[in-house]
């Protein structure tokens, strides 16, 4: 684990230093997941769902039919 010191701008936004982004393939525009627990602020990047399918063992089928249930889900929790 490794720490960096970054800074909050008056709109309360936080550049991630290059380095981290790079190594976790973070892009311009990419959304993150943000959870406090603690008193400490963990961040990560969401996953895009090409990336997790497959991960479950089910056929196909079923595969896109939980990527169709996520994305109804997503899309109603971003509105």
């Amino acid at each position: 684990m490794r720490e960096e010191v970054i800074k909050v701008s008056s709109k309360g936004q936080l550049v991630l230093p290059a380095d981290v982004r790079n190594e976790l393939k973070i892009n311009k525009g990419q959304r993150m997941v943000v959870t406090v627990h603690k008193g400490i602020i963990l961040m990560k990047p969401v996953k895009k769902l090409s990336e997790m399918k497959g991960i479950l063992k089910a056929s196909k089928a079923d595969t896109e039919r939980i990527i169709r249930e996520l994305r109804k889900e997503w899309d109603i929790e971003l509105e």
